[in-house]
């Protein structure tokens, strides 16, 4: 299992237990893709940098990293530019030929991207596909019953700080017939826009290949397509745009090894089709937000799929499944701690409630999950309370939701500055632009008050009841920096790419009034006498260097 943050991890006994082998062997701790040798389950190949990018807080990697005995020991084996690695495909006969699909860096262009290609089990690569520096590969399937023949999804992509890019003409499918030595681009029936795309082979029958792929949302081009003639035409079987959501994050495909006709697409939900992607059911979930799928090529029934929240494994075709609740894997994006004996530490995971975790048991061994409890807001809060008596905690999430929880009465509401979630507008269209993580923070200088950033700071001294707005707009506020969070072909809804917004609150904890805001686009704002009036006191340095990003 290879976890965003956490390094790699193994199970010998079906996920009762799980436990790391990458610490102490691997130099960063994001995976991208794993793959072991069908022929050699010693040989074990890992790609780093996470596959399904997310623009603020996305973890880049250092190349592939290789284990001859079944992970108790790994070297690295290069590729350390790739950044983003999305799949290995090895050889099911031969462990030292494998080809490697590279997202590449996210932020900028770059060379180190596309397929790569060793046949000596790393020790040497080469770069048999590359479109450009803007696209790199999503997706890459080989045909198990004759590995000459492959199929790669190219992806143009990238991120500005206000926009997630996916999509362009970069972006195409390929095949090769010589082991990937030299690919031919697939046309015929396929979209002529395409974004991000995934492509599988059938094992029990490789003439038939499934693709799927972001388009143009308003001209119904995208979703799922088939060739039953090894790629050469294709046809659309379905526009369902529960199959594309979120494309940039999701689009991830897989094929059951002995049956053509079924089929599985990674989303929001995990969704399965068996009559080749006419019609859909949901499986039931440890989680959420599924990236990941691996099928017992001789028992289909036997498979684990990954998600936001770990992986987990059955063995009764997704009937059941074991815990996820046994992999110390949380991301937390921050915490805050009180004064209380034992003093509680407050944090929010990632894709996750927030939480409230003891110090210590008393009366225990340790600290164990009876210590955990669900606190206020969501994964991305910033918490707030008094820390000598911490009650009420107020908590946020995404598009300026923020809650107060009454810890003693177990209970919370919502208290947002502006009730109304605006999910898919402009930023520029919106009263108030958050951050994803907007911040939240308790004054030690002013009874029961608190501060909230937008744009603007704002303020309450009744739990929510009422907000007002403590300074004018401390941000740079281009206009033309606050569109759609993405494209060209599919909106980011969520709110993770508004720009122009406070990403830092801090109060002078010796003197009231004195309170410092920092902004995603470089702005550093003062207040000497608690918001009646603002100086923008950013180093010049960083004025400079945002002018020359302009």
């Amino acid at each position: 299992m290879g976890t965003t943050g956490g390094g790699l991890w193994k199970t010998d006994d079906m996920g009762i237990t799980w436990r790391n082998i990458s610490d102490g062997f691997f130099k960063t701790g994001t995976i991208g893709a794993i793959a072991v040798a069908e022929s050699d389950p010693n040989v074990v190949y890992v790609g780093m940098g996470e596959h399904a990018v997310r623009g603020v807080m996305t973890h880049s990697g250092d190349g592939v990293y290789k284990s001859t005995d079944a992970g108790k020991t790994w070297k690295r084996i290069g590729l350390e530019q790739t950044r983003h690695i999305s799949r290995i495909v090895i050889d099911p006969k031969n462990p030292n030929i494998l080809l490697v699909a590279a997202q590449g860096a996210l932020y900028g262009s770059s060379p180190q991207r596309g397929i790569y290609k060793s046949t000596d089990g790393g020790a040497t690569w080469k770069n048999v596909l590359f479109v450009d520096e803007k696209t790199g590969a999503a997706e890459l399937s080989m045909d198990m019953t004759n590995t000459r023949i492959l199929y790669a999804a190219m992806w143009e992509h990238g991120r500005l700080p206000w926009k997630v890019i996916s999509g362009g003409p970069g972006s195409g499918l390929y095949k090769s017939v010589d082991q990937g030595e030299t690919w031919e681009k697939l046309k015929e029936g396929l979209p002529e826009e395409m974004g991000k795309m995934s492509i599988a082979v059938s094992r029990s029958n490789p003439e038939k290949v499934y693709a799927l792929i972001e388009s143009d949302s308003d001209k119904e081009a995208g979703g799922l397509f088939v060739s039953t003639d090894a790629g050469k035409k294709w046809s659309r079987i379905t526009n369902d745009h529960r199959l594309t959501q979120r494309a940039w994050y999701y689009i991830e495909l897989f094929i059951d090894p002995k049956n053509e006709n079924t089929i599985y697409v990674l989303s929001a939900p995990a969704l399965r089709s068996k009559d080749g992607g006419k019609t859909w059911e949901n499986l039931s979930g440890t989680h959420g937000d599924y990236h990941d799928l691996w099928i017992n090529p001789d028992n289909p029934n036997n498979f684990i799929i990954s998600n936001d929240g770990g992986s987990a494994i059955t063995f009764n075709g997704g009937k059941s499944f074991s815990t996820q609740s046994n992999m110390p894997t949380a991301q937390f994006y921050r915490i805050n701690v009180d004064n209380q004996f034992p003093y509680r530490i407050y944090g929010g995971q990632q894709d996750n409630s927030s939480v409230s975790i003891a110090s210590r048991e008393l009366g225990s061994g340790g600290i164990t999950t009876a210590s955990w409890t669900a606190s206020a807001g969501g994964e991305s809060a910033f918490l707030a309370f008094d820390p000598d008596n911490p009650r009420y905690v107020l908590g946020g999430s995404y598009q300026g939701t923020i809650e107060v929880l009454n810890t003693q009465a177990k209970a919370s509401t919502n208290i947002m500055a502006a009730p109304i979630q605006y999910l898919g507008m402009d930023a520029k269209d919106i009263k108030y632009r958050f951050n994803w993580n907007a911040p939240i923070i308790w004054s030690k200088h002013e009874p029961n008050t608190y501060y909230h950033g937008s744009q603007y700071l704002l303020k309450t001294s009744d739990m929510g009841k009422t907000w007002k707005e403590a300074s004018p707009d401390l941000t740079r506020n281009e206009k033309e920096k606050q569109g759609k969070g993405g494209g060209p072909y599919t909106n980011e809804a969520v709110g993770a790419e508004n720009y122009g917004t406070l990403s830092y609150i801090v109060e002078s904890p010796l003197e009231k009034g004195v309170i410092w805001t920092g902004s995603d686009d470089g702005v550093v704002s003062l207040t000497r006498d608690g918001g009646s009036s603002w100086k923008n006191v950013t180093p010049q340095r960083i004025g400079r260097m945002f002018d020359q990003c302009d």
